[in-house]
């Protein structure tokens, strides 16, 4: 099995179609830098790499959707978008945040087969239902933990629904800090 459960990726999808991000408060103009653009934020500092780059069949296929990963330089996991946490995998590896505008649903995945780990070395400082702002820390990992029990540490930043008309651009491979944008919305 991938670091992805499928389960997980067929239950954000659903909710994003049932409804279940309609209760979202009002939009936010912080991440957009034009009125027709939105920024995804860097989650970690680290190396960003393609996903076709990754080492996950389920990401590099781009089967959950577009998206960025990071190599991880750091133990914190922030928030890429202002948005409610609509999901947060038991095991705290995996969330799901509605932007607030909704024109986005990201999921950050952390690490590849950490799911194995069953919630050793994460540490989630929100909860489902939550409201954050971009760059917000959401997640402490032992990242170091997390390569010495074997797992790649890669923090996976995942566009799983999006508006129709919207493009998407990503930033380029190398060095990114985190908080910075890293993929880029356009209608």
């Amino acid at each position: 099995m991938h670091s992805l459960d499928f389960g997980w990726a067929i239950f954000m999808k659903g909710h994003a179609t049932m409804g279940f991000f309609s209760r979202l408060m009002g939009g936010s103009d912080e991440q957009k830098t034009a009125a027709s653009e939105f920024e995804i934020l860097a989650p970690v500092s680290g190396e960003l790499v393609h996903l076709e780059n990754t080492n996950d069949p389920a990401f590099s296929s781009r089967a959950v959707g577009d998206g960025v990963a990071v190599v991880p330089q750091e133990g914190t996991v922030c928030a890429p978008v202002s948005g409610t946490v609509a999901a947060l995998f038991p095991t705290e590896h995996a969330l799901g945040i509605m932007s607030d505008d909704s024109s986005a649903q990201v999921m950050l995945h952390i690490g590849i087969d950490t799911v194995k780990l069953e919630g050793k070395g994460f540490h989630a400082l929100v909860a489902q239902g939550d409201h954050v702002d971009a760059g917000q820390p959401l997640v402490e990992v032992d990242f170091d933990a997390v390569r010495a029990a074997g797992f790649d540490p890669t923090v996976f930043v995942i566009v799983c629904e999006r508006s129709e008309n919207s493009t998407l651009r990503e930033h380029a491979s190398g060095p990114v800090a985190a908080k910075e944008p890293v993929v880029w919305l356009s209608e």
